[in-house]
């Protein structure tokens, strides 16, 4: 007697299920129904709606991007409501109010944002930098009783109305006036809700060890974790310091402090792109500082050491001939060490970031260059799986595949999202291991990525075989609702 065959809305068949917890991958089915994965492997005789066949595709969760600038601010001109550049890249989930800055009152942007609709799902972190601007405004210095009280009852606020956690901008104002104290004071009220402590902090580059420090005395005192935004460590003369930067992290982890840091697969930060060669000139030696602008077209794409050699000039020389002759040359200065990052991705602590937002696609490339718009925002996790995975060997398929997605859900606290496992959500992406491509470059930062065929939000299909479908069928989410 034949089975009945259970009744399912979609079924991806014949993939090869990566399913986010680092185990190997696996040929399976998936079937959804609703909202949620009900079924993986052998999902038995079925019916579906739709059936897509995942014959070459790996089958992960939809990424998690744990520090985005997507909705920072509902009225941005230069932001999609959408999602459409997250979602060609894979990205489901995105968390902002990042780097110290958010709305203040958090319920009433969530409100708003639910209410809108959003094309991926989307939680926030409650930005230090902008309470102190709201009690304090620009003041610097410590803040005085009253002045902390209200902070510290906006903090609360925030964290009842669903914030992730608090986060800091330690290099922006006003945020950079608290010390650590001050911090501490307000990082604890986060404590009792299970917050995170999110930080940007005071220095990437000279100050790049003591602000580590700071950040984990923060996170000790307060009794949360602690999130090190966009690990890197910048400007050639520091680069020497990512043993020590390894250290005090595994040092902390090893005396049982929850700490974690989000990694960005690109050596240019967003200060350091489309910048006049005269400002960097003397920082990096010539073969880190790449021609893209205000330089003759065939110059354009090229580092200043091979534009040198390219017009006979001597390299010692190149950055300062290449002025003479060209005084409008703009470059992006590769001012990260790559080699610190592909040991940062290395180590279990690390989880994959964008940085960046949904920035709607211009018309031509030389406009997105004039605004100085990051190739993250379009090409990282594509960049991080050709890269990093496909060419280089720093990670294999199913350590990328978790860093981007279930370990980012373990470290925020999301409990059905992450994995591609039976009542999850299904948040999925589908592409191909073998062409998965960033098309990005910096002379044309805005390219939709190869390789990524298929991704679901919540059920729903928004890119289908490579083709753009969208729909805002993204949900908020809020601390604890998970």
């Amino acid at each position: 007697m034949e089975a009945t065959p259970i009744v399912y809305d979609l079924v991806i068949a014949g993939g090869t299920v990566v399913d986010g917890t680092g185990a190997p991958g696996f040929r399976g089915d998936v079937a959804v129904s609703g909202d949620r994965i009900v079924a993986v492997g052998d999902v038995g005789p079925y019916r579906a709606e739709r059936v897509i066949d995942a014959t070459g595709l790996v089958v992960a969760p939809g990424f998690i991007n744990p520090h985005s600038h997507t909705h920072d601010d509902l009225l941005n001109p230069f932001i999609e409501r959408d999602a459409k550049a997250s979602l060609m890249q894979g990205i489901t989930t995105e968390i902002g109010g990042v780097d110290g800055r958010s709305p203040v009152d958090i319920g009433a942007f969530l409100s708003r944002l639910e209410a809108e609709g959003t094309g991926v799902n989307y939680g926030t972190y409650l930005g230090q930098g902008s309470v102190r601007a709201h009690v304090m405004g620009w003041a610097e210095g410590p803040a005085g009783e009253a002045q902390l009280a209200e902070m510290k009852r906006l903090v609360r606020e925030g964290m009842e109305d669903g914030a992730l956690g608090l986060s800091t901008g330690l290099e922006y104002q006003p945020g950079s006036f608290a010390g650590t104290a001050e911090l501490v004071e307000l990082v604890k009220e986060t404590a009792p809700y299970g917050g995170i402590y999110a930080t940007h902090m005071r220095s990437e580059g000279d100050a790049l060890v003591e602000a580590i420090e700071e950040a984990l005395e923060i996170g000790r005192q307060a009794g949360v974790p602690v999130n090190l935004s966009h690990l890197k460590i910048v400007h050639y003369r520091n680069w020497g310091k990512e043993d020590e930067v390894v250290r005090l992290i595994e040092e902390a982890r090893a005396a049982g402090q929850r700490v974690f840091a989000d990694v960005y697969p690109y050596r240019a930060p967003d200060y350091a792109v489309n910048r006049p060669l005269a400002e960097w000139a003397s920082a990096l030696p010539p073969e880190h500082l790449l021609i893209v602008d205000g330089a003759p077209g065939e110059l354009q794409g090229l580092t200043v050491a091979e534009a040198a050699a390219l017009l006979g000039l001597p390299e010692s020389e190149a950055a300062r001939s290449l002025l003479a002759r060209h005084p409008n040359t703009r470059v992006v200065a590769l001012v990260s060490s790559e080699r610190a990052m592909h040991r940062f991705y290395a180590a279990d602590w690390s989880v994959v970031s964008t940085d960046g937002e949904a920035q709607p696609k211009l018309a031509t490339a030389a406009e997105a260059r004039a605004y100085a718009f990051h190739r993250r925002s379009y090409g990282t996790y594509p960049q991080l799986f050709e890269e990093l995975v496909r060419k280089r060997g720093v990670l294999t398929l199913e350590q990328a595949v978790r860093k981007s997605t279930g370990q980012v859900a373990d470290e925020l606290g999301l409990k059905s999202r992450g994995y591609v496992k039976p009542g999850q959500y299904a948040d999925l992406v589908l592409f191909d291991p073998a062409t998965v491509a960033d098309r990005t470059t910096w002379l044309s930062p805005q390219e939709y990525p190869e390789g990524i065929a298929y991704v679901l939000v919540n059920g729903h299909v928004v890119v289908d075989r490579g083709e753009w479908v969208g729909g805002r069928h993204g949900r908020i989410i809020r601390r604890g609702e998970e």
